[in-house]
């Protein structure tokens, strides 16, 4: 069975270096680290490429920019920028979508979740702790059903 996976999708330097183009390194208080850098790759690309609507136009675009410029991977991330601005500019629907796939990866991974001060699992079975709720607010909410 061959593997059905763009082959642009298994190209981790270029994927990690267009990562660490949209989400790059901070260290404003809160160290932040780089998308690139916590090796969320396969994990965007699976997603990518399970995506049967906007998957194969992110692609396309993904691969547009590679043949556009072939050294990506190798190019400092100030000359990344304004090549990620551009393809936002030609394609903002695939940039969108593609965005909606690296922050969704980015923001569950434990080392993100720790450095934004939140514990680093799923936010079930344990939950979170609430405030206890006021009954006078849910008195005044059933009022005004009847």
């Amino acid at each position: 069975m061959s593997d059905p996976t763009p082959p642009l999708l298994h190209d981790a330097a270029f994927l990690s270096a267009l990562l660490d183009a949209l989400i790059p390194a901070a260290g404003r208080g809160t160290p932040m680290p780089g998308a690139g850098a916590i090796g969320i790759e396969s994990a965007v690309a699976e997603t990518i490429a399970a995506d049967a609507q906007a998957g194969p136009a992110i692609v396309a675009a993904l691969e547009a920019l590679r043949e556009r410029t072939p050294g990506f991977a190798s190019l400092a991330a100030a000359e990344r920028a304004p090549l990620i601005e551009a393809l936002a500019t030609l394609d903002p629907a695939s940039v969108r979508a593609l965005l909606r796939h690296v922050y969704l990866a980015y923001y569950q991974h434990p080392t993100v979740l720790a450095a934004l001060g939140e514990p680093p699992r799923p936010p079930f079975p344990e939950g979170f702790d609430i405030e206890p709720t006021d009954p006078k607010l849910l008195t005044a909410l059933a009022t005004r059903r009847s």
